[in-house]
Order: structure tokens, then C-alpha cells, then sequence
């Protein structure tokens, strides 16, 4: 079984798949993941520009699916019988998932329903990137979804957690998915 997580930024896309990795010691992989593995194979740092210059050049000469098709051979390769996948955005990267993995695949679409509680959650956490103004907080979202369609993704889902109380309630909805769809 293979589970993965798509949302909005700051909505716990990671938090939630990083919850159930250590509370079920579930191994993980993310497109960043395999974009370092190859930019330290070409002798690249891991700075933003080098991944970005890493992830054109691999998707120029394989293909948009090129980062997903790896994560699925990685995991197929690895005889994991469940395997948790971050980094997930366009519908292209779900339909390589759901075509390799079929039923065996779950897409758990997390939300948070207030934008101001994530743009305050998101403020909280610290990140640099993180660091801006409503505005631009709005124009990153509008500009995260012309390039990722990840409204589209979202639709894809076979299940939605909402992230709208506390971590402990988060923590509640992660063990009622797990107990519910994996067992």
C-alpha cells in the first residue's frame, strides 16, 4: 500500500505523512528526495537553483512523470509492503501513483478550511520561506496552483482530513485513517 498526500502549502500535507512514519515506522520518500539523489550524482549542491536546474534537466529528457515513475520504481524495489510519498502536486504525479499502484494506492487530500489559520500556521513554523505578507501569501497559493493544478489533485483524493483544531485532533484524524484504510 501506498500512501501519498496533496493540499495546499502549510495545510500538513507533510506533518500528517511524517506523523505516520514514526508512530507506525513507515518508511518515506518525496520527489525531493529522488530531485538531491540525482543532483548529488551530477555533483551539484542541494541549493534551490541546483534543484530546480536538476529537476528541468531530468523532466526535459524523460518526460513530466519522470520524478513519480522513480519514486514508484524505488518503492517497488525496496519490497516494503506500505510506503508513504510526499512532494506530490500535479495530477500527472497522482495518475503515475494510481496507474502503478491501482487500488493498492491512497490519496489523502489535507485541508485546512480557514486561509487565515494557515497563513498563521505557516508564519508559526518558522521557515524563511514562510516569511511573507498576506499578499504575497495569496499570490504564492494562486501561482502554486497555475503551475501545479493542484486543485485538480486534490479532487483525485480517496479521502480528506481536515487540519482545523489542534495537533492532538490532527493526530486523532492520522490514527482513525490508519486504523480505517490500512489497519
Amino acid at each position: 500500500m501506498v500512501i501519498a498526500a496533496v493540499g495546499k502549502n502549510g495545510t500538513g500535507k507533510d506533518f500528517f505523512l511524517e506523523y505516520l512514519a514514526k508512530t507506525y515506522d513507515l518508511p518515506m520518500i518525496s520527489i525531493g528526495d529522488v530531485a538531491r539523489e540525482l543532483a548529488t550524482k551530477d555533483g551539484l549542491d542541494h541549493s534551490r537553483d541546483s534543484l530546480h536546474a536538476t529537476s528541468q534537466k531530468y523532466m526535459s529528457a524523460h518526460g513530466q512523470d519522470f520524478f513519480p515513475a522513480q519514486i514508484c520504481e524505488k518503492i517497488k524495489e525496496s519490497g516494503a509492503p506500505r510506503y508513504l510519498v510526499s512532494g506530490i502536486r500535479p495530477p500527472s504525479d497522482v495518475q503515475v501513483l494510481k496507474d502503478a499502484f491501482g487500488e493498492d494506492f491512497i490519496l489523502v487530500d489535507v485541508v485546512i478550511s480557514d486561509d487565515e489559520v494557515r497563513y498563521a500556521r505557516m508564519a508559526a513554523r518558522g521557515r524563511a520561506s514562510d516569511n511573507v505578507d498576506n499578499d504575497t501569501f495569496r499570490r504564492l497559493d494562486a501561482e502554486e496552483e497555475r503551475i501545479f493544478k493542484t486543485s485538480e489533485s486534490e479532487k483525485m483524493a480517496n479521502v480528506v482530513i481536515k487540519n482545523d483544531g489542534t495537533a492532538e485532533d490532527f493526530y486523532a484524524a492520522a490514527d482513525g485513517f490508519f486504523k480505517e484504510y490500512v489497519g
